[in-house]
């Protein structure tokens, strides 16, 4: 047999697929179990994991966990995997993860990273799932039977409606006789009723006096509706921003360290300052209300294992960027970062609050804060 370009071309392409799918798959098999800040489990996360020796990546179908929190992605090779899970409202959870049969995964390296409307972290641990065969490619489905062709019902047979009768001919009228017609019979007398006596006239009834009108009331004016008073808009929180040494994102971290970045629009004008209590109102890892207006507090939440390095207070106005000192004013008038940011450490998270002074400044002002942290990957035994 000959083959063509065309032919030879179309082939490779059928091809190509299959040996892509053949290259990540194998025997090894990764349980992931997801958990939100309480140990409560998450159910409905997406799971995705992608062969890092492929380029582009490529690895099985996505899976979302179950009611317990867990999901099951089997017929992995051995090697290194990136490893992706993701839920509304929490940041996404990604680790380059060691696959191998017959033993646990071990985590390489693991991060949060911040998503559009993520309100907190995610707790991911792995294990061993059940060794899986690789998936082989699906057998084309066989034709179903066609069904027998069934005998179409019997048409009721249709009579044709009987014509309409003709209607009857009138008879035909009579000939005149001629025999001698008999005499009428001779009509009766008028009876002669006796004429109706006049009706007695009765006395007239007396008239009564005509009641007073009634004077109109007072029209009523409808009572004024009150203004429905409209919620005032809830505060959008500010944006972060996760950059890291590992994909040269962040220039300022030395290697193996991350970094998160917030920023608070500050209008023109200021206030009275935070007060010398800020920090006690602080303790709590929660923003306080009724705050003054000339402050402003940024608050960054550090994902499930980090460990926290250092901070940068930072001021942009007019397209230039002022470092700050805490405890001095910032330069050009441009602000104060009162006292150093307050952490506060929990089991699950850890949370780094910064007040921040707007001052007299007549413009408006970006006050960034950056908090610099490493995570502390644990080996598991296999």
């Amino acid at each position: 047999m000959r083959f063509n370009a065309w032919q030879i071309a179309i082939l490779l392409l059928i091809a190509a697929p299959a040996a892509q799918a053949q290259l990540w798959s194998g025997r090894a098999a990764v349980e992931v179990r997801a958990q939100d800040q309480k140990g409560l489990p998450v159910a409905g996360a997406q799971v995705k994991l992608q062969y890092n020796a492929l380029d582009p990546k490529d690895g099985p179908p996505p899976v979302v966990t179950d009611s317990r929190g867990n999901a099951t992605v089997g017929g992995l090779a051995e090697g290194s995997w990136l490893l992706e899970v993701s839920h509304q409202g929490f940041m996404t959870y990604m680790a380059e993860v060691n696959v191998r049969e017959g033993g646990r995964p071990t985590v390489i390296l693991a991060t949060q990273v911040n998503v559009p409307g993520a309100l907190r972290t995610m707790r991911v641990e792995l294990s061993r799932g059940r060794a899986a065969r690789a998936s082989a490619p699906a057998r084309p489905a066989e034709a179903a039977p066609r069904p027998e062709p069934v005998a179409p019902a019997p048409r009721p047979e249709v009579r044709p409606a009987p014509a309409p009768r003709p209607a009857p001919e009138p008879p035909a009228e009579a000939a005149p006789s001629t025999a001698p017609s008999t005499p009428p019979a001779p009509e009766p007398a008028p009876q002669v009723q006796p004429a109706p006596e006049p009706p007695r006239e009765q006395p007239a009834a007396p008239k009564m006096p005509e009641p007073p009108a009634a004077a109109p009331a007072p029209a009523v004016e409808p009572a004024p509706r009150p203004t429905p008073v409209t919620p005032a808009p809830a505060p959008s929180p500010d944006p972060v921003r996760l950059r890291s040494s590992r994909d040269r994102t962040c220039a300022d971290c030395p290697p193996g360290e991350s970094a998160l970045s917030t920023e608070r629009v500050v209008p023109p004008g200021g206030g009275s300052g935070c007060g010398g209590d800020i920090a006690a109102q602080l303790k709590g890892g929660e923003v306080p209300a009724g705050l003054p207006s000339g402050c402003h507090v940024l608050k960054l939440t550090l994902p499930a294992g980090a460990r926290y390095t250092g901070y940068r207070y930072e001021v942009q106005a007019s397209g230039d960027s002022l470092d700050c000192l805490a405890g001095r004013d910032c330069a050009q008038g441009a602000g104060r970062w009162p006292i150093n940011p307050v952490l506060v450490r929990g089991p699950q998270e850890t949370v780094v609050l910064a007040p921040f002074e707007s001052g007299p400044a007549e413009r408006e002002r970006r006050a960034v804060l950056t908090v610099y942290f490493t995570t502390e990957m644990v080996k598991r035994r296999r």
